[in-house]
């Protein structure tokens, strides 16, 4: 994905996040320190999970070498697999193709996420 194309989807991530604490801010009357506190903090957890996710899409589009990082043979493809996998930002889904090699009889998730023995 371009860089323009990117940096709209994570301006637009952070904008949906910022109105939804508007909305709920407003919802709420007056606040409390306590009440602005964690609506900050939930606002910034929404903000890096979503830009976590958008970064992992993007990186999940890059061409991966059809070659085995052990042994340098060609790997088969597998088709496309997905994982939750959770983050120091949350749980995002990761979509990758899958590759295996029959060789080495190891799967290979890119980018360099080895899936153990077949």
């Amino acid at each position: 994905m371009p860089e323009d194309k990117l940096k709209a989807r994570l301006m637009a991530e952070a904008e949906e996040a910022i109105n939804h604490l508007l909305a709920e801010a407003e919802d709420k009357g007056r606040l409390t320190i306590t009440d602005i506190e964690r609506l900050a903090r939930k606002t910034g957890e929404r903000v890096m999970e979503e830009v976590t996710q958008a970064l992992v899409d993007e990186e999940g589009q890059q061409p991966a070498s059809n070659r085995c990082p052990q042994c340098g043979e060609k790997m088969h493809y597998k088709g496309l697999k997905g994982r939750n996998v959770i983050t120091e930002t949350g749980d995002v889904r990761v979509d990758r193709g899958y590759y295996h090699c029959q060789t080495c009889r190891r799967g290979l998730f890119p980018p360099g996420w080895p899936t153990g023995t077949e």
